[in-house]
């Protein structure tokens, strides 16, 4: 009979528990505004890398888009911090903008001034990613036609 404990592996619980605590301290030191989105999309959408990647995930459903909308819609005003909150509204804007561009839908009650506000906003930040600028100039040329 073994009576040595036995130690860990990545499939067990505390395993998982670990690494999963060590990746989040990681993303944390590297940015704490994104660890918190990132935190709030994965309990959304388990797989997500980031919020970057949930947003604009082809086989992110439009309920899922409407849910990640609302965990930043609550985030803008309840984040800790600044860039938390700022970046709360820019991910806000980004799934208003990918369920118009990819789903032909509008999952917002803003005023279309301050939906076009806020995708124009989205568009020129250079901070975000690229690929998210560029489905807010793309929702920008939906909004504008009606």
């Amino acid at each position: 009979m073994n009576t040595e404990p036995e130690t860990p592996g990545p499939n067990s619980p505390v395993g998982t528990s670990l690494g999963d605590t060590l990746r989040w301290a990681f993303e944390l030191d590297q940015s704490p505004a994104l660890a918190g989105a990132t935190w709030i999309t994965r309990e959304i959408i388990p797989a997500a890398r980031d919020p970057f990647d949930a947003i604009l995930a082809p086989s992110t459903s439009l309920d899922a888009l409407r849910e990640l909308k609302n965990a930043y819609k609550m985030l803008r005003t309840s984040g800790a911090t600044a860039p938390e909150r700022s970046l709360a509204a820019r991910l806000y804007a980004a799934t208003i903008a990918a369920a118009l561009v990819r789903h032909k839908s509008s999952i917002s009650t803003q005023a279309p001034a301050a939906l076009q506000r806020a995708f124009t906003d989205l568009a020129e930040d250079d901070s975000m990613p690229e690929r998210l600028r560029e489905i807010a100039v793309l929702a920008l040329e939906i909004h504008a036609r009606g």
